[in-house]
């Protein structure tokens, strides 16, 4: 683990909406299990309470993707505001998309995310962290396991606060699976098999439960007409079980924009809803 103490604000290049404060301790590679792909960043603002912390879980289909990639906004944009920002990897399926009976698939993803969630959990107080409002975001894939890791019960024991889910169609992967393209169908069963049974384990919609607290969450919804309604079709069941569920429309955006807006110069699509969405979740 490399620890770094920002003091100036000499942070990647180019102008952004904010900025990360002097003083933000940075500390990278932080192990949180045995495999070189558990890994994760931590950034943390100067502040003497513990920090509220959001932590980003990347996209790029399962099989691809990195914490650090397109991350100097959302650093600046949540430490500027007085919160804590981690970025994890996972284990990812194999690029391109392989029948390997070997391969990583569900539930691996997932259970990284989950095992990041609990190592920062357990060492929040070490770590100047407020272990009682923790929000999990993620584009993508990413959005995907953010949803999943906050309605399987048997992954994450404490509770979270928030989710932001911004643009995935994997809310039910059988039903994905069956308007997917040829494209999209292989990169689904890469990384959910051909099994029913997993499948559905891997769909955060089919986890949902009557009678149980939920965090609050954030949907981002765009893309077709199909995408659009799973998203929706989520939306409203999480409604139904007696849920908080918000809607982010990001209809004008493409898929990669949903996640390049977040924290940019000039963003009122994505940025101003996430931070009103966090601050009052985290109240």
């Amino acid at each position: 683990m490399r620890v770094i103490l920002l003091l100036g604000l000499v942070f990647g290049c180019g102008s952004r909406a904010n900025e990360p404060p002097a003083g933000l301790e940075i500390r990278l590679d932080i192990a949180y299990g045995d495999s070189d792909a558990q890994r994760l960043d931590l950034y943390r603002p100067p502040v003497m309470a513990p920090a509220r912390l959001v932590v980003w879980v990347h996209g790029g289909a399962w099989m691809r993707g990195d914490k650090a990639n397109q991350l100097d906004d959302k650093i600046a944009l949540f430490t500027s505001a007085g919160w804590a920002f981690a970025s994890v990897n996972y284990r990812l399926s194999p690029d391109p998309p392989s029948d390997d009976p070997g391969r990583i698939v569900h539930p691996a993803h997932v259970e990284d995310v989950a095992r990041a969630l609990h190592w920062l959990h357990a060492n929040a107080d070490e770590l100047g962290l407020d272990s009682t409002r923790i929000a999990v975001l993620g584009h993508s894939a990413g959005a995907h396991l953010a949803a999943l890791v906050a309605l399987d019960a048997h992954l994450f024991a404490p509770a979270l606060r928030c989710i932001g889910s911004f643009d995935t169609e994997a809310y039910d992967v059988p039903r994905a699976l069956a308007a997917a393209s040829t494209q999209q169908r292989l990169i689904l069963i890469n990384a959910f098999t051909s099994d029913a049974t997993v499948q559905r384990s891997a769909s955060p919609r089919l986890q949902l439960v009557a009678d149980r607290a939920l965090p609050a969450f954030l949907i981002a919804v765009r893309g077709g007409d199909e995408r659009r309604q799973l998203q929706l079709d989520f939306t409203d069941a999480l409604h139904e079980v007696g849920g908080s569920a918000e809607v982010l429309d990001a209809s004008g955006l493409l898929h990669e924009e949903v996640n390049d807006r977040i924290g940019g110069p000039g963003d009122q699509v994505m940025t101003p809803p996430i931070m009103e969405f966090l601050t009052g979740c985290f109240e």
